[in-house]
């Protein structure tokens, strides 16, 4: 029997109080067992490139960052004092949150009704998607995916309940995502507008919602403060992340297909049958206001060619509701059959990638010639060496400077990432100060006017002459040019040794920083 005519004999129903058993031993299971595989493949990486930025942030603590909120700066830092140096510690709490992600997904498809085994594919579907195995470092995504789904979830689960706490939970949890990405109050409204337009508006006649609501601002005015202060830096995001998306080939077109493909098999399936119940099924007509939210968040990422997992906060309850529609389908024992066996084929891709990922930098045989090919290269095959190979070039250029200037040099990067990397990796070296215009390092501070030398690694060809013409003197000394190497990494780089700045830095720093991620392609 379809799935049309088995939902159009559902009937509206009333908000449960009776839901299903929380199956507790299979869905940990399920999300435990992603987080260990996901925990393995994330060892066999070195150091990305934002988490090295969020470790630099991270020792600089601030209310605010020009990109993001205070917590993932914090939490790398944490992580790194009590295992220095080490990429799996500060990827430890990613994993765990995105494995709560799973736990979400399937605690929402019991507040939609659904049987164990149904919470338990709910969890194996995320847990299984692109979505989640593809983000297994360190990045504000892995916080704010599971707090947006929590949010949903607790807004959900009032709809059953009508317990209010359960909204004074959903501020808070909102409160705490604005400290990792600052797309939340868009989130917050559009559930609002939802809730607005097909209810349950009892909601909005509740005091706790407008408390939940006063939590938020109340958490933001640190971080507005912050930003205040710095030109609303923010606001100019947007369209260098546009840009960014532009040129990785990825326009509002592409996005959309990113998005309806981030779920897998399994996860795109029941993606699917969650879209359809949630549109048809009057047993989910209570929760629509989730899908209007979703569909608003949808059409912005779009419209400001955003990224696809910008609205991945919404995926858990998808595929709850998605589980839902199943555990509903006449023949279910084929149908049992059917999904499990979608969900042994989804599960073997991340088994598969954690045995052969990363690939071994000899089989690289092509150039990176945009920021697509570049995102393909680091995932696949790592960072390589390019991080040590720039810094021991410093540390080169610098031991071959007089003992009079080497007293007071400093080091630069045309490059955010590339100063975060000479930051952890030259510890070891011991190396001086690291300063760069780029992006949110930027921010930390213009190099001290008693540092007459500075070593400079630069981007060639993007904003390295504005940054060379500030000083009497700039002398090329090292040359990463790999054919095959990262551009900006390990192609088209030059370490410069530059002397005797012509203007004091409070001048000149303004103008030289920008938001722009330079690659050199």
């Amino acid at each position: 029997m379809s799935i049309a005519h088995t939902l159009s004999r559902l009937g509206p129903v009333e908000p449960r109080t009776d839901p299903p058993p929380f199956a507790w031993r299979g869905v940990l299971a399920v999300a435990a067992g992603f987080a260990v595989l996901l925990g393995v493949a994330a060892a066999k990486y070195e150091f990305f490139g934002d988490e090295l930025y969020f470790l630099a942030a991270g020792r600089r603590p601030a209310l605010a960052y020009p990109d993001q909120g205070p917590l993932a700066p914090l939490i790398a830092h944490l992580c790194d004092v009590l295992d220095p140096g080490s990429p799996l510690a500060i990827r430890i709490p990613s994993l765990l949150m995105m494995a709560a992600a799973a736990v979400l997904a399937a605690a929402t498809a019991r507040e939609f009704g659904v049987r164990p085994w149904g919470q338990i594919l709910a969890a194996a579907a995320y847990s299984t998607s692109p979505l989640a195995f593809n983000h297994g470092q360190l990045a504000t995504l892995t916080f704010d995916i599971p707090l947006q789904a929590a949010i949903v979830w607790l807004l959900i689960r009032w709809v059953r309940t009508r317990q209010d706490p359960l909204l004074l939970c959903a501020g808070v949890a909102a409160a705490l995502d604005f400290q990792v990405k600052w797309m939340i109050p868009a989130v917050w409204a559009f559930l609002g507008i939802g809730v607005l337009a097909l209810g349950p508006r009892a909601m909005l006649r509740r005091p706790a919602l407008w408390v939940a609501s006063l939590i938020l601002p109340a958490a933001m005015a640190p971080g507005l403060l912050w930003q205040s202060r710095h030109g609303w830096v923010e606001s100019r995001m947007t369209a260098v992340i546009a840009a960014e998306q532009y040129a990785a080939h990825t326009g509002p077109a592409q996005c959309a297909l990113e998005i309806a493909l981030q779920g897998g098999l399994l996860g795109g399936v029941l993606s699917l049958l969650g879209l359809w119940g949630l549109v048809r099924s009057e047993a989910l007509r209570p929760y629509r206001f989730a899908l209007v939210a979703g569909l608003l968040l949808l059409v912005t990422v779009l419209v400001e060619n955003g990224r696809s997992y910008y609205i991945a906060g919404f995926v858990p309850a998808l595929l709850g509701a998605g589980a839902y529609v199943l555990g509903r389908i006449d023949a279910r024992r084929w149908v049992r059959g059917l999904f499990a066996g979608f969900a042994v084929v989804s599960a073997a891709a991340p088994a598969v990638a954690v045995i052969v990922l990363p690939l071994p930098q000899s089989r690289i045989a092509t150039p990176v010639t945009n920021q697509w090919e570049y995102g393909q290269r680091v995932s696949l095959y790592g960072q390589g060496a390019g991080f040590e190979r720039s810094t021991v070039a410093v540390r080169d250029a610098l031991a071959a400077l007089s003992p009079a200037e080497r007293r007071d040099a400093v080091v630069a990067a045309g490059s955010y990432v590339e100063a975060s990397a000479l930051e952890e990796y030259g510890r070891a070296y011991g190396l001086p100060a690291v300063y760069s215009p780029d992006r949110g390092y930027g921010y930390f501070g213009p190099p001290p006017d008693s540092a007459r030398t500075i070593v400079y690694v630069a981007v060639d060809g993007v904003g390295d002459r504005a940054f060379l013409d500030r000083f009497a003197t700039s002398t090329p000394v090292a040359r990463l040019d790999a054919p095959l190497g990262l551009p900006g990494l390990e192609r088209l780089v030059t370490v410069w040794v530059c002397r005797n700045p012509l203007q004091p830095w409070d001048r000149t720093w303004p103008d030289l920083m920008t938001l722009t991620f330079p690659t050199g392609i």
